[in-house]
């Protein structure tokens, strides 16, 4: 599944960098050569030759919102890992020689947090949950290696922690780090599916509504703006009766992506 990567990288290179046009109204071919060119109101359905996979009730291109979607879910992954990974490494480190010491689940401490402290700490939340899964997957790795024989017999000579740490602890971590990193990216995309179907995000919405002269009370139909693919679910759960494929392409796309980047992980681990 690795080989799915190098396509999902170069459709969110290709992302459009303004945001999707509104199309409440959409142009289509002229029926008739010289006749009048036919109006279509959206969601067109996927397959439409100005669609290919459809669009939303706002007329926004499905392929335009997924490649932008894409960008931006890879934009604050990796930024949000820029962030925890390496407290975590440490923090591992630390919990390597504290073997008892015990980090509680990821996910229940991104939703209390989120509920808690509100959207404004949206990263701040998923950066502390990239320190915590870093820290558990190098803390598991080092207290393995911290039983083997050639440690203990070091520590039996007298060895100082900082010794251990450098010659003996790091060097067998270093190849696993690809492994882990790959992990914890493909996490980070899961935790915007499940904080974005909760309706967590950090991108504004914008609602727009819709009447005629004889309805007072208008319909309003909210749109997710600059959009990552979590926030794209969250809000395409609500109208997947008039628009099921609308949901469908942003879960595919996230499922493809953090598959991909398990399967990255597991070839880059250290064999034995």
């Amino acid at each position: 599944m690795r080989w799915l990567l190098l396509p999902l990288l170069l459709l969110a290179l290709l992302a459009p960098r303004t945001e999707c046009p509104l199309r409440p109204v959409i142009q289509g071919p002229s029926v008739q050569a010289g006749a009048a060119p036919e109006l279509l109101i959206p969601p067109l359905r996927v397959g439409h030759p100005l669609a290919p996979l459809g669009t939303d009730r706002a007329g926004r291109d499905a392929v335009c919102l997924l490649r932008r979607g894409l960008a931006r879910s890879l934009l604050v992954s990796l930024s949000v890992l820029a962030l925890g990974v390496l407290p975590g490494l440490a923090l591992g480190l630390w919990l390597a020689w504290r073997p008892r010491l015990t980090l509680p689940g990821e996910v229940m401490v991104l939703l209390a947090l989120v509920l808690l402290l509100g959207r404004d700490a949206f990263r701040p939340v998923l950066a502390l949950g990239v320190c915590l899964l870093t820290a558990r997957l190098v803390a598991v790795r080092g207290a393995a290696v911290l039983r083997e024989p050639f440690v203990e017999g070091a520590l039996a000579l007298g060895a100082a922690p900082r010794h251990l740490l450098i010659r003996h602890l790091w060097p067998h971590l270093r190849p696993g780090l690809p492994a882990v990193l790959a992990t914890v990216l493909s996490s980070v995309f899961v935790w915007l599916m499940e904080l974005g179907a909760l309706g967590f995000h950090d991108q504004p919405v914008l609602s727009v509504g819709f009447t005629d002269s004889y309805d007072r009370t208008p319909d309003l139909l909210a749109l997710p703006l600059n959009a990552d693919l979590g926030q794209l679910i969250s809000f395409f759960r609500w109208t997947w009766l008039d628009t099921p494929e609308q949901l469908v392409w942003p879960v595919l796309l996230l499922i493809a992506l953090t598959l991909a980047l398990k399967d990255v992980a597991r070839r880059a681990a250290p064999r034995g």
